[in-house]
């Protein structure tokens, strides 16, 4: 884990309503709902869901197959995940505000004590999940107001443990965080263009070229899990050969560099965006 923040706060009073509630479903929070309760990690008794439309939320109850609330069902939550765009928040927060619950954030650039202010409760954690989390190889990093309680972080640790690994991080990294996890699967995407591109300008089949990428970068990442990338690149790299000869070639054309910098970019433009969506 990294930088693990304290827990803080007494627990809460117990309440009569579903244990989650998450507002909104999309993508990622279906996701995460998903990968919860395959892994045992929520029971689909214990998880509801809510949408303000409610033809839209009978589909998303049929669809992952748990109940769904009105308003009132949503305030008798003791947790609340907030599944929606960050756009969407201004006009959602009255709607959802509830001094008593606690909230669990997946908004981009919502900073927590936005939230804690538009929803009348301190008991707020952020998490910032990657597309992995789709697949249950997500990465997520949390962070949370020191009012949160130990029930409440235990539980946001439960569900993205279900979907992957999960890191303590100060808020103030979370603009790094999407600008490598986040983001990283794009900067991977086009590495695996190229690399079939470039067996296409060699000579290979394009379909075999994407086919040979594909498990190319599949079977490197089962080697990270055991090997620094240093590790990894000596052991192909033999004196003389094929590998150190296109190592070579990317030190010439600044990939490292390149990699760094998109990193760098992608942070910066985060916290723009941050700073346009908590306002």
């Amino acid at each position: 884990m990294i930088d693990a923040m304290s827990e803080t706060s007494p627990e809460p009073r117990g309440r009569t309503g579903p244990r989650l509630v998450i507002v909104g479903a999309g993508k990622m929070g279906g996701a995460v709902l998903q990968g919860a309760i395959a892994a045992g990690a929520l029971e689909r008794s214990d998880v509801a869901i809510f949408h303000p439309n409610q033809r839209r939320l009978a589909e998303l109850s049929e669809r992952f197959g748990v109940a769904g609330v009105d308003a009132a069902g949503l305030h008798e939550a003791e947790h609340v995940l907030l599944g929606i765009k960050p756009q969407s928040f201004a006009s959602v927060a009255p709607i959802v505000a509830q001094p008593r619950s606690a909230f669990i954030s997946l908004m981009a650039g919502v900073t927590s004590e936005t939230i804690a202010r538009r929803v009348g409760s301190k008991r707020v954690i952020r998490a910032m999940p990657n597309l992995g989390a789709s697949l249950g190889v997500g990465a997520t990093a949390l962070a949370w107001l020191p009012e949160s309680t130990s029930e409440d972080v235990a539980l946001a640790r439960r569900l993205f443990g279900a979907v992957g690994r999960v890191y303590d991080l100060r808020e103030e990294l979370f603009d790094a965080f999407t600008g490598m996890a986040g983001s990283g699967p794009a900067y991977v995407a086009v590495v695996a263009e190229a690399l079939a591109d470039g067996g296409v300008r060699v000579g290979l089949d394009r379909s075999l070229a994407r086919d040979v990428a594909r498990q190319l970068l599949l079977a490197s990442a089962r080697l990270l899990e055991t090997k620094y990338p240093s590790e990894l690149k000596d052991e192909v790299s033999s004196a003389g050969g094929t590998a150190i000869a296109g190592v070579r070639t990317l030190e010439k054309h600044r990939l490292r560099f390149a990699l760094m910098d998109a990193i760098e970019e992608a942070t910066r433009r985060a916290g723009e965006l941050s700073r346009e969506d908590g306002k």
